[in-house]
């Protein structure tokens, strides 16, 4: 198993309660939530980056899209932070993302990876060898696809595919059960289509769809409200931020309902869209976390029981994780932790598992996937002291 083990000095940043309470004294300086343990060798130009227990071993393993020598790269996890050596699998022309579901009901999570160039969306069935095999389907969504996500929209136990595409269009796909995908169905938004991430926003027990809209038109997020066949009630647009490119879901005030946090990397920002309940969001003031943030994800690093964001920041070479508050607001600095070059995709799982939440990072000009170990440490608060508010 190749590994590139470095040596990061030991920083400390200092964390001021801004983002939502007023500035008062710093706080106690924090340390970083994580360690570099290890760099995973890849193919050119990782970016796409996912965790999940493939071999159903309970360990996480990973695989990431290789945009630059058209492949995927699968590494086997062996439960303590480390990983055997990369399997690689060709893919068509610039795989831009990949999303992991049981697409032939055996169990096993398979594959569907997106290409850019080719506009294809290409199946690959778990073989439950430790690798993957591709379909002969060659399934066409439209012209410049740019996101994948996976769910279940016609509730026949089978999940489905949606699909942004650039020019004011998703498409849905509906899966047969048995790997193979119908006709892609295309159904309007009010801008380009960016990001996409499922959830029941409406808690109306259907599979719903957002999506960050970008470009130079309308700007801000949309939800395809689930019907269960299938089919969908398109919402208006409402705001999330200037040009968000990625979006994760997340309950940043502990109200049972997922909030949406879309990055702009143009503008160096993240924005929080807070659910309201009632079929409609509100956008929070866009916030800082380092920048040209690519890749956002959600996971509660310091087991405070309120949900965190670790950014990659592409032009610092960073991964700033912010630490949330529980009311939709974090705090700001976030804790830098040094990663290498040009960051892409984060994945999160308990990689050795200590029962800590743990980050891997795809860093594209490195050909690597760097691996950060949470820290045993006992958990900075991210709520100052009330005389410090």
């Amino acid at each position: 198993m190749k590994k590139r083990f470095l040596a990061w000095p030991l920083v400390l940043v200092l964390v001021t309660a801004l983002g939502g309470c007023p500035s008062g004294k710093n706080q106690e300086p924090l340390p970083k939530l994580f360690y570099f343990a290890a760099a995973l060798e890849t193919g050119e130009a990782p970016s796409y980056l996912i965790a999940d227990d493939f071999n159903r071993d309970d360990k996480l393993d990973l695989v990431v899209t290789n945009s630059g020598d058209h492949s995927f790269s699968y590494y086997k996890g062996l439960g303590d932070g480390t990983f055997y050596e990369q399997k690689s699998f060709k893919t068509g022309h610039d795989p831009i993302c990949i999303v992991a579901a049981d697409f032939n009901n055996d169990g096993y999570k398979d594959l569907a990876e997106l290409n850019y160039s080719d506009q294809t969306i290409l199946i690959f069935l778990n073989t439950r060898l430790g690798g993957f095999i591709k379909t002969d389907q060659v399934i066409t969504p439209g012209k410049i696809p740019i996101n994948l996500t996976a769910g279940d929209f016609n509730e026949d136990g089978f999940p489905d595919l949606a699909v942004s595409l650039r020019y004011h269009k998703l498409v849905i796909i509906l899966g047969n059960g048995n790997g193979r995908f119908k006709e892609p169905h295309p159904i309007a938004v009010n801008g380009q289509p960016t990001a996409l991430v499922v959830g029941d926003y409406n808690h109306d027990k259907h599979v719903d769809v957002a999506t960050a809209l970008a470009g130079s038109g309308n700007r801000g997020v949309q939800i395809l409200w689930g019907r269960g066949d299938g089919s969908f009630e398109v919402s208006k647009m409402f705001k999330g931020g200037g040009q968000p490119l990625t979006l994760a879901n997340i309950d940043a005030n502990g109200d049972g309902y997922d909030d949406l946090v879309s990055s702009s990397n143009v503008l160096h920002s993240l924005t929080m869209s807070m659910n309201n309940k009632d079929k409609t969001f509100s956008a929070l003031k866009d916030f800082a976390s380092g920048n040209f943030p690519k890749f956002v994800a959600v996971a509660d690093f310091t087991g405070d029981g309120n949900p965190d964001l670790a950014v990659s920041n592409a032009t610092d070479d960073m991964i700033s994780v912010s630490l949330g508050r529980g009311d939709g607001t974090f705090l700001y600095p976030p804790i830098y932790h040094p990663v290498e070059e040009h960051p892409q995709g984060i994945a999160t799982g308990d990689f050795n598992g200590d029962g800590l939440i743990d980050l891997a990072v795809s860093c594209r000009d490195k050909r690597s996937i760097d691996i950060l170990l949470k820290k045993n440490m006992v958990n900075p608060s991210p709520n100052p002291p009330p005389d410090e508010a």
